[in-house]
Order: structure tokens, then sequence, then C-alpha cells
């Protein structure tokens, strides 16, 4: 019997992992990408597969867990592309969470973590603290909290994946711009237009700008925030976690040859505008920077600056404003022929695509 044909629109790393879930099921599939694969937001992370930390605060358990177990599967590829890595959170008399705090965090993630088969945390003094992070400031410090967690090159990572499904059968249809759809699972593009048994909407920040260019009404929106970071001229063997006085963090970890990374920002903006860093976020990273680890660091240090988006899923109507409180949980949604992954995390790319593929299969019945 001939296979159903689905299109999978979107060639970052939770396109490419629903194309994986729809080949799994035996159908045959064309993904569609505007510019090229993993070209975009998924290559604008902070390099890290991690179950996050932070998330712990807001009660989103299962979350964290599974975001964890994702990060043991990803490493279980032996691709070369993710290793395990160690974190220092470093705690300050009167400023952010108290270190004992934050210890009874990692431990919960440790637990939540069981089956990772990563090393468990633990407590540093001041003295070894200074030790593992050359730089950083004495003053008012504590003493730290050391976590493990993994590190990733996303784009290769995610090119790896795309070899695989090549290998599989995945028909890929690069710098393709898809217009708009239909709930008969029509596709047009410039200058074409098919039909297929599904379509899986996997478009990351813009995916209901696309629903409303193809008039399709959704209950939820999507709030398009970007993170920026910088690459700096220094060379750093364990990455830090800064607490910011709003309850976020920046990541400041080792990154290539001898050099390290530093982000990344939220700040809300629109999917129309030019994904680019702002003057502002790069001078707040600098000042997030300077509070923790001398000396301060010099402009001609930046390497490269780089940003991204995050889709995170709000109702329709919903007044919330604040980005750092905002759940970074996916959902899927179905107009007709047409599944839309709304959210969505990098480490817990493979899930949400096996979600996709569920719903897309419950379309095909």
């Amino acid at each position: 019997m001939k296979s159903k044909r689905v299109a999978v629109l979107g060639g970052g790393i939770n396109g490419l992992m629903t194309a994986w879930a729809l080949l799994d099921q035996g159908y045959a599939v064309c993904l569609f990408e505007a510019k090229r694969l993993m070209g975009a937001t998924s290559r604008a992370s902070s390099k890290m597969l991690h179950g996050g930390l932070r998330y712990l605060e807001q009660g989103h358990f299962s979350l964290v867990r599974e975001a964890l177990l994702e990060r043991r599967w990803w490493l279980d590829q032996h691709t070369g592309l993710a290793e395990p890595f160690r974190m220092i959170i470093p705690g300050y008399r009167g400023k952010g969470r108290h270190p004992l705090l934050i210890r009874t965090g990692t431990m919960l993630y440790d637990l939540l973590a069981t089956g990772s088969r990563l090393p468990w945390s633990s407590y540093l003094s001041a003295s070894r603290t200074l030790v593992a992070v050359p730089g950083l400031k004495t003053s008012e410090l504590i003493g730290s909290v050391s976590y493990w967690d993994v590190r990733m090159d996303d784009e290769q990572l995610g090119l790896w994946v795309s070899h695989q499904l090549k290998d599989r059968g995945l028909e890929v249809r690069e710098h393709t711009e898809v217009q708009r759809i239909n709930e008969m699972g029509e596709v047009f593009w410039e200058g074409g237009e098919e039909r297929f048994d599904a379509i899986a909407n996997v478009t990351g920040p813009w995916a209901i700008d696309l629903l409303d260019a193809s008039a399709i009404k959704c209950a939820y929106r999507l709030v398009a925030v970007r993170g920026s970071h910088l690459v700096i001229d220094r060379p750093l063997e364990i990455g830090c976690l800064f607490q910011q006085d709003d309850g976020r963090v920046v990541f400041y970890l080792p990154y290539g040859d001898g050099q390290a990374l530093l982000g990344t920002t939220e700040v809300e903006v629109s999917t129309t505008e030019p994904v680019k860093a702002s003057q502002a976020e790069i001078d707040e990273l600098i000042a997030i920077h300077g509070k923790y680890i001398d000396p301060p660091i010099k402009d001609s240090e930046i390497l490269d600056v780089y940003a991204g988006l995050r889709p995170i899923v709000l109702p329709r109507f919903a007044t919330n404003r604040d980005t750092k409180a905002m759940s970074r949980e996916s959902m899927t949604v179905r107009h007709g022929k047409v599944v839309t992954l709304l959210g969505g995390k990098w480490t817990t790319s493979r899930k949400q695509g096996q979600a996709v593929a569920a719903l897309v299969k419950s379309t095909l019945v």
C-alpha cells in the first residue's frame, strides 16, 4: 500500500525531529525550509542540552524530568557533538539565592535526573570556588554549588539528524518559503503548490504567523523572546551560572578553542523584525559579567554576537507580559489536516516531534 505523504514545515531541530518520528511511523515525509536546515533559531541557542534548573522554582517538575532524560538520549547517540560538563553557581551574601537554597534545587535536579548517569551535584567552599573559577570576585562570596549538565554543538547536531533522515528517505526542499497552507492539506509557495495527506507546521516562532497568513484561527498565540549571546576571547574551563536580581540567570560557558560564551537575554520582540542583538542587550551581558568576574570585558574581546528567538505559548487573549514567569511547556493543536507545534525546547525536540506525529496519525485514521 502506498505510504501517506506528510509535509513538515520548518527545518529547525523540532521540524527535523518531527520528520524523524513520522518516518518511524512509515509515512513519506517532505520537509520545507525557507532558508537552510538549522539556519535560524535552532543554531542560536546557549549550546546546552539541559533540564532547566530554574524551572523548578515554577513547579515544572515533569518538564524538567523529561528534559533531563532526553539529555541522556542525545548523549547515547554517540555523535561526538554533545558531552557532559561541570557548572558552578556562585553564591554571594545579600545577592540572589542563598547557596543552601540552590543546593536544595540541585539535589532535586539530581533526583529528577535519576537514570541519566551524570555525576551528582556538590557544595563548594568559597576557597574551592575561587580555584574552580579564576577571576571570580571574592567580596561577600559564601561558596558555590557544582552540578553537571550537557553542552553541544547545536547546528552540527541538528545537521547530524538531517543526515540520518536523508539516508532514510526524507525529501528536503530548502530555500522554499511556504506562504500559506489550508486545512485540506495543501501547501503553497512562490511558483508552486502541492496537496499532502497531512501537514505538520513546525515553524517555531513563526508558527502562528503562518496560520494567520492562511486564515486559520488559533486559540493560542506565541510570544517571541529574543535571546542574545556574546562569544568572548577568554579561556574558561568550567561553566558558571550567574543569578540576576529579577530571578533570571545568565550562562558563562566554555566555548570553542579557548573562548567563552555569555548569554542569554530575554527581550520580547516582533517576529517581523531582524533577529539581531541590540546594543542594550550587549551592554546588559557585559554588565552582568562584570558583577561576577574580573577583569571586565573589553570590546576587543568580543569575537561574535548572535541572537535567536524562543516561542512561548499563551492563550490568545492573555495579558501576562513577564517573560521570565511564562511557562516553556509546548503543545500541539489541530486544524483539519494541519497539526501545529507551539513552543518547545531544543533538549526535548524528540518528544515534541513524537507528539506532533501522534496527532498527525490521528488525522489519518
